[in-house]
């Protein structure tokens, strides 16, 4: 079902079939539904989702479809990070973007991986080496990438010494 569904919105977004509807609304609520739609699986992995900066602001975007990016993202961190861990996300601005990073503990992207091939795990079916053990299709971070291109912004992902920090720029 969950592949279904992965592929239909692939299809979708290929063929700019989608239509994001942006209002500006605080971005507290779309990132707290995206946060619930992972709270049983942090919990059963007892790990912590926490949210800063978010009431403050303001963008203009879709609610539905960012949320599902952000879902995404939070998806991957629960996933790949061990349990007892934390997933942070962060909400800022800056006079060109309006920006979301989530950070995690995880696999990251592993060391020695060069900078230009960070953009790899953007890409469709794109699967590290390391994950082969836990399941998913390499959507997620794919689809992530058309929402918020759809938005007009851009995504970013950064290695951390431990884990992995994916952030969403979204333009003002």
């Amino acid at each position: 079902h969950f592949l279904t569904e992965s592929f239909i919105k692939m299809a979708r977004l290929e063929q700019k079939m989608i239509q994001i509807r942006k209002t500006t609304d605080v971005l507290a609520d779309t990132i707290y539904s995206a946060v619930l739609l992972v709270q049983k699986a942090a919990e059963e992995k007892h790990m912590e989702v926490e949210v800063t900066g978010a009431e403050e602001i303001h963008a203009w975007h879709d609610t539905n479809w960012l949320g599902e990016a952000v879902y995404n993202l939070l998806d991957n961190s629960v996933k790949y990070a061990s349990e007892h861990s934390s997933i942070r996300v962060s909400v800022s601005q800056d006079e060109m973007y309006t920006r979301i990073v989530v950070s995690d503990d995880g696999i990251g992207i592993g060391p020695g991986i060069p900078n230009e091939l960070k953009e790899a795990i953007f890409q469709r079916f794109y699967r590290g080496s390391r994950v082969t053990g836990e399941p998913g299709f390499g959507l997620g971070l794919y689809i992530s990438r058309e929402i918020v291109t759809f938005h007009g912004g851009f995504m970013k992902a950064k290695r951390k010494e431990q884990g992995l920090e994916v952030a969403i720029f979204l333009p003002l």
